[in-house]
């Protein structure tokens, strides 16, 4: 039988993997060295394993903050105007997805880092073909993972505006998560990406794991990472280059597969939008958008 462990604690799912350890001194040393709030739980295994979590002792309901005009130009007055207009789009985006999904999804992890919206708008080949720029737009924004939450699902809208900004016509194949279509051929490219980017900011905590005789992890929503399947032993410099560059591959073939499901195959060799047209596309072509319509 398969020797399992969560990543985040089950109870708290703010609380995630830090250290794990086959002796109980040297788990508990760890604690005691924590500045954070943490959670053990120790593994029942024939050799048993104790896994140190750590987080925040609170998590905030996304419906108890008031996305208002103030509260967002306090935190990207200092940005760009690039990362100006993509951040305003992204914190639409999230709103319109408060407001239709289950308000148990839409509980707030993290503070909301406005600045890596720019780092992942420096790191995308403008002007390449259409499918790696829409996909390198994707990519980042979830890989700095600047929101609290819906990352992914606003990483999707900001492909398809990329898409967009380069043939105002095109039409989304439906991606919504209560379609049958989400399961079909969506949810397995998002599952992926989480597997990808959950590895590349723990391939050590993952490899000591793997040394402890653990088979899978299990992150939140039920994704289990075969611990096998994933190049652990490097650097976590290195680890996080590497598993960049694959997680930017996948969301590539993901915007590949969006214009193949679309039957727009005309658009796989047309050139991307540089920054400036995408930007004058999320500014002037998304006024009078219903985002909601997006969830």
């Amino acid at each position: 039988m398969a020797r399992l462990v969560f990543y985040h604690h089950p109870q708290a799912e703010n609380f995630s993997l830090k250290y794990s350890s086959a002796s109980v001194a040297e788990i508990l040393s760890q604690r005691e060295q924590s500045d954070e709030s943490t959670k053990l739980i120790g593994y029942p295994f024939d050799t048993p394993v104790y896994v140190l979590y750590e987080g925040e002792s609170e998590i905030e309901s996304a419906q108890e903050v008031d996305f208002d005009q103030e509260w967002l130009s306090d935190r990207i007055r200092d940005l760009p105007r690039a990362g100006q207009v993509v951040a305003f789009r992204l914190v639409e985006l999230l709103e319109a997805a408060v407001d239709v999904r289950d308000e148990d999804e839409f509980r707030l992890y993290k503070e909301f880092e406005p600045q890596k919206i720019q780092q992942a708008l420096d790191h995308v080949s403008w002007g390449a073909p259409l499918p790696i720029v829409a996909g390198e737009v994707m990519s980042n924004l979830i890989l700095r993972h600047s929101l609290p939450n819906a990352n992914h699902r606003t990483g999707i809208a900001m492909l398809q505006f990329c898409i967009e900004s380069v043939d105002p016509d095109f039409e989304m194949p439906r991606t919504h998560v209560d379609d049958d279509t989400w399961r079909e051929w969506v949810d397995p490219y998002i599952v992926d990406s989480k597997r990808l980017i959950t590895v590349r900011r723990n391939n050590l905590r993952f490899k000591q794991l793997e040394e402890l005789d653990v088979d899978l992890v299990e992150r939140k929503d039920g994704i289990q990472i075969r611990l096998a399947e994933f190049e652990l032993d490097m650097h976590w410099r290195e680890a996080l280059s590497e598993y960049a560059g694959q997680h930017e591959s996948h969301c590539t073939d993901f915007a590949q597969a969006v214009l193949e499901r679309a039957g727009r195959d005309d658009l796989l060799d047309r050139q991307g939008p540089t920054k400036q047209e995408f930007i004058t596309y999320l500014e002037d072509g998304l006024v009078e958008r219903d985002f909601r319509e997006m969830f």
